[in-house]
């Protein structure tokens, strides 16, 4: 009886390794998605700035157009702040926002 519950517990035990290594497993496609998603946003910041040098851009519009898209999902009435706040960062040919913490 006592070796029957040492199995168990081993199976039980060999089951969490399996599972674990399935789960790092996902973890690792999740974390190559995400990298994925950070280069190409890199890559369109990094045009959106050269093509805003040469471009007249109406701020207030874009930031018009980022309250309506963004103030349901946000539950805000300005819609993300964070997305106006790049807008600007973009404009000024910065694509890294400063931290307003």
């Amino acid at each position: 009886m006592f070796f029957d519950e040492i199995k168990v517990v081993e199976t039980s035990i060999k089951q969490l390794k399996t599972d674990l290594i399935a789960i790092k497993d996902g973890v690792d496609g999740h974390y190559d998605q995400l990298d994925d998603i950070a280069a190409h946003v890199i890559a369109l910041e990094a045009v959106m700035v050269a093509v805003l040098k040469k471009t007249e851009v109406d701020a207030a519009a874009v930031k018009a157009w980022i309250v309506d898209a963004t103030t349901g999902s946000t539950g805000e009435e300005g819609g993300s702040e964070k997305a106006q706040i790049i807008v600007d960062n973009l404009l000024e040919g910065n694509p890294v926002p400063e931290r307003k913490d």
